[in-house]
């Protein structure tokens, strides 16, 4: 029987977390297609959000949402380039000793699925970029206050998908950095970590039976904690 791998996207598939370079793309309005003062408007309404968040009066699952309104109503109707010009943007960060395994999953040697709390205007885009068939993101279309792809509802999608797929009895490989997974972690018997050490040595306080590997591939002998 196959395992099941579940890669995580910020700070696992890439170095970088990607939201920032999101939010920097909407400050510096990067549209090709908007003309000086649509492009403007897009800039004022990035740094609003993001201002409000750092001061305090909005929470950031209000300001990834604002963002994704931003977002589309400055897409709209340029056919998708927008989109694909920023997933091309995260190539760079691309986490090296991870090729092999990215490779293998987008030949079908591996059954893999790309899970994120990244919003799904650009996650989708940057997924199918490396060759995912299967890609969980927050939603393109949600109402305020709807969740993100995130702790419970990340780890709920994911189980709803593995029965989708008829993959229920395959062992879970979960490829990730942030304890925001713990609900994930719990249900895979094998985790390659990729966040500090010290929260690796923490979660092998907590989940004695998983097996945490620090970063991957190493010797793939499990740390001690």
């Amino acid at each position: 029987m196959r395992e099941a791998l579940i890669l995580d996207l910020d700070g696992t598939v890439l170095t970088v977390n990607s939201f920032r370079h999101w939010a920097m793309w909407l400050v510096h309005s990067r549209f090709r297609h908007l003309g000086a003062a649509k492009r403007g408007l897009v800039t004022l309404s990035a740094i609003r959000a993001l201002a409000q968040r750092r001061l305090g009066f909005i929470s950031h699952e209000t300001l990834k949402w604002r963002l994704q309104r931003t977002w589309q109503a400055a897409c709209a109707g340029d056919g998708g380039a927008s989109e694909q010009e920023f997933a091309v943007s995260l190539l760079p960060y691309l986490r090296p000793e991870l090729s092999g395994l990215l490779a293998a999953a987008a030949d079908g040697r591996i059954d893999a699925v790309l899970a994120t709390a990244a919003a799904g205007d650009y996650a989708y885009a940057f997924g199918r970029l490396l060759g995912f068939s299967h890609i969980l993101a927050t939603p393109r279309h949600r109402e305020v206050g709807e969740p993100s792809n995130l702790g419970v509802c990340k780890r709920d999608a994911v189980i709803d998908f593995i029965f989708s797929q008829g993959w229920q009895d395959r062992a879970l490989i979960l490829f990730t950095d942030h304890c925001d997974d713990l609900p994930l972690i719990r249900i895979c018997p094998t985790v390659f970590w990729f966040g500090s050490e010290e929260e690796r040595r923490a979660l092998s306080l907590i989940l004695p039976g998983t097996a945490l590997y620090a970063g991957f591939p190493g010797d793939l002998q499990k740390q001690s904690a």
